[in-house]
Parts: C-alpha cells; structure tokens; sequence
C-alpha cells in the first residue's frame, strides 16, 4: 500500500465553560493556549535549508514563523496581542488543535509553498470552517505554521471563535462539540490536495472545458452561422418555436426586454421549451453533437480528477464545478430558446391559428422529405382542387407572415399567381 499524501491529526481544548468553571482545569487551558503560540513560531522548527523559500527575516522582531488570517507572517507584537485576545476567546470557545503532514519531499516537489501558504490563509482554511459549520469568517481567529524540523514537513492549525458562529438547530451559537467529524477532515485534505494537484491535471482540463463551452455557444448566437434555432428544414421545429413566442407574448406584459427562462413560472411554457432543447440535443447528424460530446467527455476526465482525489482521501468526490458547468450551459441554451421563439414571433406574426402553418405541419408529417416550397407551391397551386384560397391578397399575406425565406418565395409565388391569371 502506498501512503496517504495528507494525514491529519487534531485535538482540541475544551472551554472555559466546558469545564464547569473549575479552576485547575482552567489553568491548564490558558497554558496550553498560551503555550501554542511559542510553539507555532518556534525559531529552531523553521526551514533553514530552503534558502529560496525564506528570506531570512523570519524569527526576527518583524516576522515570526506563524501566518494569520490575512496570509502575512505575524511581528512578535500582533502574536502577544493575539495571547491576549485568546485569554477572552477560550472562556467560551474551543481551541482546535491540527496537524496537517506530508510525505518526505511532497510538497517540495510539487508546489510553492509560499503560494500555498497564502491559499491556505485565505481561500482553504476558510472553506474548511464553513465546512465544520462555522458562518462568519470575520467571527472566527486561526494561525498557522509550517514545520520542517522533522523529514515529513507539516503544518500546525489552530482556530477559535470569538463569538457565537456555530449554526445549530437553526440557532447560532458556539460549537460545543470538540471533536471534528472525519467528513470534515476529509473535506480539508480534498483542498489541500485539490490545489497541490491540480496544475498537472485539473487547470489544463478546467481551460479546454472552457474554450469548449465558447465554441459550443456559437450555435445558440442568432449572429452566427451556426445558429441551430434557424434551422429552415426542420418545419416542426420552427412551428414549436413559433408556438413558443406565442405564448410568451400572451403571457408577458413587456414582451420586449429580454428573457431569463428561471424567471419564468408558466407551466406549458416551461415544457415547451425543454422539448425544444431536448430535440436539438437528440439530432445526430450535426457538427454540435460532436462538440457537445467532446464537452461531456472533458467533464468525465475532470469527474476522474476528483474521483481519484476523494479516494486518496477516502472522502467524498466533489462534483460541483460539473455541476456548475452543465447548469450554466443548460441556462444559456434555455435563455436562447425562449428569446428567439419571441423574437421570431414578433417579427413574423403566426400564431397557431394560421391556417398556412396548419397546412404544411399535417403535410410534412405525410412526408418528411418535402420542403415548405414544395408543400406552399403544392397546395397554392391553380391545379389543386383542394384549395380554398380565392383571394389572391390574403394568399401573399400567409406566405409572407410564415415563411423566412420571403425574397425567394415572393418571386416563386408571383409565377404561380400570373399562371392563374392566364387561366382565368
């Protein structure tokens, strides 16, 4: 078996009012309290073999071998102060105690650890407390240092808080319980590890998830060529599109600001819209579904990443960022579906009473391979006796309000009307 990357060991020290208030007890808190900032800042337990990682002022007056919330090493006189500021904190607070332990060379190897140091300070941590429960980081006090006096280079952790911040039965109060959960631990070694790893991994899959999501927005742009929701072979699709717009403009007041589909409470409308989107996603035959494939495939690998980290720490895999990412992409896709079909309805007048658009469905489900020229030349034609237009007005009228290629069509549909004519 090969050893765990991160292992971490923790304690605690009860409070005051842990502890009944008895005296000998207390005693041996404030020691103990006290105790572990000369042992944070321990000048012998500094590195002094990694010259390009300190500068040599630390274990001086101005910087001390202890980081504070805000990623800076502390001066003796900010540690002495924080003694102080302890003496208040343990009356009501526990004192969590952590190790956190490497393997020989690991973090050596594979990170800076300055820059670790400042995540851990400001971005890590921080998540960690959130994670025990804790909810206002300006309410909570944590140091830390790294100790390199040993082969396995390590970090002591310690934290309090300096008021109620423990969320409880609904009720903020302070953490009672010492004992941190091996959820919560776990959490702690995901981030650490997460951020040790990920430049190999992790940010070269994070950058190809993002130029893909770009390219696969093109398809929902009305600007670019792409642009799925124009797509004048598929009849059913437009009507589905034009029934959209429709409802939208029946059921909005201001129908002419733009639309976010998850303000959006009506029920059909809703549905609609999805069905739209599902049957864009379903079409195989398509430079998008590739795209869209090598997109899921990208998440898969970055689901591994953090599968294989979650095992090494036998912790929980961390799926928010997929999560995140199909969300948003879900969100822009719905967002350009319900501000076309209301843009094309508004610019093209059809609402489902429009006895043309009825005509071309029912005749395109009888066959799927007609166009809509061939089914509008068909029907509006002299010759067919099943036609009911006689006035010529309202025929241009239906053909202008339902089809898109209206130049094209016109000039279609005036040879038609002329050949009427010479009938007449």
């Amino acid at each position: 078996m090969t050893s765990p990357k991160i292992v971490i060991m923790n304690k605690y020290t009860p409070s005051y009012k842990n502890l009944n208030f008895i005296y000998d007890s207390k005693q041996k808190v404030y020691n103990s309290t006290m105790n572990m900032f000369d042992y944070y800042s321990d000048n012998k337990k500094k590195a002094f073999f990694m010259l390009d990682y300190f500068s040599g002022k630390i274990g001086k007056d101005k910087e001390m071998n202890i980081i504070f919330e805000n990623g800076d090493y502390a001066t003796k006189s900010e540690i002495e102060k924080r003694k102080v500021d302890y003496t208040k904190y343990i009356e009501n607070s526990n004192i969590y105690k952590l190790v956190i332990s490497f393997p020989e060379n690991y973090l050596e190897e594979n990170v800076d650890i300055k820059e670790l140091e400042k995540v851990m300070a400001k971005d890590i941590v921080p998540q960690f407390l959130k994670k025990c429960g804790f909810q206002d980081m300006k309410k909570m006090s944590y140091q830390f240092s790294l100790h390199t006096n040993t082969d396995n280079l390590h970090f002591h952790l310690s934290f309090a808080e300096k008021c109620p911040n423990y969320l409880s039965y609904g009720k903020i109060q302070y953490r009672h319980n010492g004992e941190l959960t091996q959820e919560e631990l776990n959490f702690f070694k995901n981030e650490i590890l997460h951020y040790i790893e990920k430049e190999k991994i992790f940010t070269p899959l994070l950058k190809e998830t993002n130029q893909e999501l770009e390219s696969l927005k093109k398809y929902f742009n009305p600007k670019d060529k792409n642009f799925l929701l124009r797509n004048k072979d598929d009849i059913i699709m437009e009507e589905k599109i034009l029934k959209l717009g429709e409802l939208i403009n029946e059921k909005r007041e201001n129908s002419n600001q733009r639309i976010k589909f998850n303000s959006i409470k009506d029920k059909e409308i809703v549905k609609l819209t999805k069905e739209i989107k599902k049957e864009i996603f379903s079409k195989e035959n398509n430079n998008f579904k590739d795209e869209y494939n090598e997109f899921k495939n990208t998440l898969k690998a970055i689901n591994e990443y953090f599968t294989n980290i979650a095992e090494e720490n036998h912790g929980k895999v961390d799926d928010t960022l997929i999560k995140n990412k199909n969300k948003y992409f879900d969100n822009y896709v719905l967002n350009a579906i319900v501000n076309h079909a209301n843009y094309s309805y508004k610019k093209n007048k059809i609402s489902e009473n429009d006895i043309i658009g009825e005509i071309i469905y029912k005749e395109y489900k009888k066959n799927k391979k007609r166009t809509r020229y061939d089914i509008l030349s068909s029907f509006l034609s002299s010759k067919n006796k099943s036609n009911q237009f006689k006035n010529k007005y309202q025929v241009r009228q239906a053909v202008k309000n339902i089809n898109y290629e209206l130049e094209e069509a016109e000039k279609e549909f005036e040879k038609l009307f002329k050949a009427d004519k010479e009938y007449e």
